[in-house]
């Protein structure tokens, strides 16, 4: 049987293991201080310094065990006592815990919860809470001084878990995270108002000392120097969370990713597997889940979880296993057949009502009743959405109000609602909602008139539904084309709707709430913005370590708020940064593509259509003809040294005459005579916002890292430079590379990487010099002295150069007209 202060002990146990997984910090020593104080007032005499090993003898009773026996020994040994005991430390803890139960207990004994509410409200503390959450925060300080408001917020600072804690807003999109363990105190003695006729009070409030104990604290119990606050476990709990448990099966991963993954798991002890193992735990992937793939099939059949590859980026982050459940694609690999978006009038029924067939969305006059919510906070673990809808009979003047909630990406979190009612009824229950979850009028986002985002609120996304009618890859365009055969061939990689989700995918975009390409340009600026802020923060050192954070929490809960992702973290290192970046650039040209032509599959907007709404002439070159033998030599010889993981393959060449380039490029071409045919490569997904809008300059809001010398339009003269930049894979190989002729005119010419807005006085463009270039002797002249530089890679003679390959980069989009389009299929060795 346990004795009384065993029982006690194992309870504890049982409750600091209930916070630990709550996500609530206990620290050791207050456990402690906590039992101390437990066990007197229960009745039960507890021995100074006792060891987990020398317990009072009592009588035993049934339900002992000699397990829980042995757990009440470990813990008492190892976890209460590391610091050794009979200290002056823990001689002044004791002391001034038993001060403050006293105080509590007198404070429940003699004043009401409305007078402690009186004095907290007197002295300019928050006045929130429960009767025990204001007796806590009375209690604290009476004793030690009435606290200032939080230095970063002005928030209501409260003492939780050894750590005086924020619990005001940061700004208007995150939870404070501020934190301390000396708080400012105001100045004065504690203030009890004359309206209150308290005996208790009179007296205590004439018996207090002007000046204030500082408030002893036990030493923190956890190791919170990366941000994380993991209580101190037993080194057998340690050992299952650790990275050494890691045996996992890795496909479809770029051979850098592999190899980084393999060296830091491995060197933990852990296992990385290009193939399923007998004791493989998971199988990560990459980008879109392959049904055909054997290691997938594999994994089903096992019953593997198949997670995504930033399961293994948060592992080696925390240093240890986590769980499966938030990272598995299995669910977005089931349900991404099919993308039903059916548009009627403006706006689109969602499918989870029932009523897409049926039923459209209300419109009055401007007003669309219809609403996608968003809310992200990194601090407290949200990332919600909320769909609002009002569904009007198509046939009748019935009314429905639609609701849906859940997780971004967690489709089993969540919920529907679907209820009937008149239409000036579904009205006002509509704008009830939208106040209820925003914090604002409906008329304040409708009209675009004030909307103020309010703290711990929704914030509403711009959805623009466009001209698509319905997505669906599994329809095909059956309608004739008066369209060259190569023409169509490219027609329909241009338009492929797979190829967008499949972006959408590979960055994380929630695609089962966000329909495909409907994300405004308004929340990509919104993005931009916010990425700007992380990164003026993260080169910015003035600030307090602690005000940084949590100003970086804040800029990123902005960011996943206005782009709702799957995995919403906080972006803190420069890696993270550049790939947010390169997701906002993908998004704006899907954005682009969805307005120009949507990615609708009907007859009615045939490919012809399609090409049509490009505005650009786009003509097959014949493989025999000489433009295609100069072009063919080029991409072969000019295939740097380095880049080994493929080769390419020229399968055919387009001339292009995009619409009132050339007029815009003809001044340069008079003026400029620095001429070149140059290489650009892109995803496939960019390159309808390329062929009809040209190569475009990062707008203002982007900000500036993640661009080597400055925002301009890069190229190259060695073909694998740019076609780095086309991201193809074994599974999509083919990727498409742009020639244009740049006028490049006088070059300011640089050996290492430097942010420019625009070259100096007297010259037009940048060139970062390689250490291996084209071999000139080898160059070929195109149509009016264009030089073509189409020699193998030698070494250049620069030595103090810090760039493997050339760079060239203009600053105005008139110096670039785009002459060929290349469809170049990669030969991929891994």
């Amino acid at each position: 049987m346990l004795e009384p202060t065993e029982l006690l002990f194992l309870l504890v146990i049982i409750s600091l293991h209930v916070f630990v997984f709550s996500g609530t910090e206990i620290k050791i020593e207050e456990t402690k201080e906590l039992l101390q104080q437990s066990t007197s007032k229960a009745g039960i005499k507890r021995k100074k310094d006792v060891q987990g090993d020398q317990n009072p003898k009592v009588a035993k009773a049934a339900g002992d065990t000699s397990a829980s026996r042995a757990a009440y020994k470990e813990y008492a040994a190892n976890s209460i006592d590391e610091r050794p005991k009979g200290t002056d430390l823990d001689s002044k803890l004791e002391t001034q815990s038993k001060e403050l139960w006293a105080l509590k207990d007198d404070l429940k004994k003699h004043v009401t919860t409305a007078e402690l509410r009186q004095m907290l409200e007197a002295n300019d503390q928050d006045s929130t809470g429960s009767e025990l959450d204001l007796r806590e925060r009375c209690v604290d300080a009476m004793m030690f001084g009435a606290l200032s408001s939080c230095p970063i917020c002005a928030g209501s600072l409260r003492y939780s878990g050894g750590l005086y804690r924020c619990h005001g807003f940061l700004s208007a999109w995150s939870k404070c995270s501020y934190s301390t363990r000396e708080p400012e105190r105001l100045k004065g003695k504690w203030k009890v108002p004359e309206e209150i006729n308290n005996q208790y009070l009179s007296k205590w409030f004439k018996s207090q000392k002007k000046t204030k104990p500082v408030r002893i604290l036990p030493p923190p119990a956890y190791d919170n120097s990366s941000g994380s606050q993991a209580i101190n476990r037993s080194s057998q709990s340690a050992k299952s969370e650790s990275l050494g448990d890691l045996r996992v099966a890795v496909s479809g991963l770029p051979k850098e990713s592999m190899e980084k993954f393999k060296r830091k798991i491995e060197g933990e002890g852990g296992l990385v597997h290009t193939k399923i193992k007998k004791d493989t735990n998971c199988l990560v992937v990459s980008g879109v889940l392959d049904d055909q793939n054997a290691e997938t099939r594999k994994a089903r059949r096992m019953k593997l979880p198949i997670v995504r590859e930033d399961y293994l980026v948060d592992c080696v982050k925390k240093q240890k296993k986590l769980p499966f459940d938030s990272y598995k694609v299995e669910a977005i690999g089931e349900s991404s057949s099919m993308v039903t978006v059916k548009v009627k009038g403006r706006s689109a029924v969602h499918e989870s009502s029932g009523l897409q067939d049926t039923g459209h969305i209300l419109e009055e006059g401007k007003i669309i009743y219809n609403t996608t919510l968003s809310m992200s906070d990194l601090s407290t673990g949200v990332n919600s959405y909320y769909i609002l809808q009002i569904i009007q009979d198509d046939k009748g003047s019935d009314c429905y109000v639609f609701r849906k909630w859940g997780r971004v990406g967690n489709e089993k979190i969540g919920g529907t609602k679907l209820e009937e009612m008149s239409k000036s009824d579904a009205i006002h229950e509509f704008k009830r909602l939208f106040l209820e979850k925003t914090g604002n009028p409906w008329e304040a986002w409708a009209q675009k008139q004030n909307f103020q985002k309010q703290p711990g609120r929704f914030f509403p996304l711009d959805i623009d539904y466009g001209v698509t009618k319905q997505v669906s890859k599994n329809r095909k365009n059956d309608a004739a084309s008066n369209l060259a055969p190569e023409l169509v061939e490219l027609m329909k990689m241009l338009f492929n709707v797979e190829t967008y989700r499949a972006a959408m995918m590979e960055f994380e975009i929630n695609m089962a709430e966000m329909p495909l390409g409907k994300l405004s340009k308004r929340n990509v600026q919104k993005g931009f913005e916010a990425l700007t802020e992380i990164q003026n923060l993260l080169n910015n050192n003035a600030h307090d370590p602690s005000v940084k954070e949590s100003l970086i929490i804040d800029a990123s809960n902005r960011f996943f708020t206005m782009i709702p992702s799957i995995h919403p973290h906080i972006i803190r290192d420069e890696d993270d940064f550049k790939s947010k970046v390169k997701m906002l650039e993908a998004l704006q040209e899907i954005e682009i593509a969805s307005r120009l032509v949507g990615f609708d599959a009907d007859s009615d907007d045939s490919l012809d259509e399609k090409y049509m709404k490009l505005q650009c002439d786009i003509t097959p070159l014949p493989h025999d003809s000489e433009d295609y033998r100069l072009i063919e030599k080029y991409l072969l010889t000019t295939h740097a040294p380095t880049h080994k993981d493929w080769t390419l393959e020229l399968e055919e060449v387009f001339s292009l005459e995009r619409k009132g380039e050339f007029d815009k490029f003809a001044p340069y071409r008079e003026r400029l005579k620095n001429r070149m045919l140059l290489w650009h490569g892109s995803r496939l997904t960019n390159f309808v916002g390329i062929l009809s809008q040209g190569l475009r300059i990062a707008p203002p809001e982007a900000p500036a890292t993640g661009y080597m010398f400055g925002k301009g339009i890069y190229f190259a003269d060695l073909v694998s430079k740019s076609a780095q930049y086309c991201y193809t894979d074994k599974k999509n190989p083919v990727g498409l590379m742009l020639l244009s002729e740049v006028a490049l005119g006088e070059v300011y010419e640089l050996k290492k990487a430097k942010y420019i807005e625009k070259p100096p006085e007297g010259k037009h463009s940048t060139k970062g010099l390689g250490k291996n270039i084209p071999l000139e002797s080898e160059y070929a002249r195109w149509r009016d002295g264009i030089v073509v530089p189409c020699g193998k890679p030698v070494p250049s003679k620069l030595k103090a150069s810090e760039l493997m390959y050339n760079e060239y980069i203009v600053y105005d989009t008139a110096q670039v007209k785009m002459q060929f389009l290349l469809k170049v299929k990669f030969h991929h060795k891994r």
